[in-house]
């Protein structure tokens, strides 16, 4: 929630100094808020922030995610560039999802008894994307390639039973249940 992290985390009993990982979907800045404080230091400042290698190098010097994000955890020794799928720990895998920007990534999150997870970003940014992954949205670096993405990753969820972890539909989707 926009500005609520904070204090959000504190009523969880969750110390910013115990977070150890940090994903960033992709750099733009509805997704990397609290990334650095207001001193330009690593919010989270024990945690790796692992973005892919293809998104940092596709992003433009002049965009201010560069110099707040990406200069300051690369200072700071904690930005964790990756390429491509990357298992940060059994259960927690980062999946490459290009097409809204060129490293965009998603999370799967695997749990023993339990439906997947996953995080996907702005993979899906409405739920008509649901019935028609083909439909297009105005941000996509590459609208072709977004396309195919959203395609393959609802597959995979439909093949696993997984739950979508979505950043801008308003509500969870959820199958109902089989009867």
């Amino acid at each position: 929630m926009p500005g609520r992290l904070p204090g959000l985390l504190a009523e969880a009993g969750i110390d910013r100094e115990d977070v150890h990982t940090v994903v960033l979907t992709h750099l733009h800045e509805d997704h990397t808020g609290w990334a650095s404080d207001a001193a330009g230091q690593p919010f989270f400042p024990r945690a790796r922030y692992v973005v892919q290698r293809a998104e940092t190098a596709a992003l433009d010097r002049a965009d201010a995610v560069w110099s707040w994000v990406v200069e300051p955890l690369r200072a700071a020794g904690r930005l964790h560039e990756v390429d491509g799928g990357h298992r940060l720990r059994p259960g927690l895998t980062l999946l490459p999802t290009p097409g809204h920007t060129p490293g965009h990534q998603s999370v799967l999150v695997e749990q023993p008894g339990r439906p997947d997870v996953l995080v996907t970003g702005d993979v899906l940014v409405h739920a008509v994307q649901l019935a028609n992954p083909a439909v297009a949205y105005a941000h996509e670096r590459d609208p072709e390639v977004a396309r195919t993405t959203r395609e393959e990753l609802l597959a995979r969820a439909v093949d696993r039973g997984a739950v979508l972890a979505t950043a801008h539909l308003s509500r969870p989707f959820v199958d109902p249940p089989a009867r």
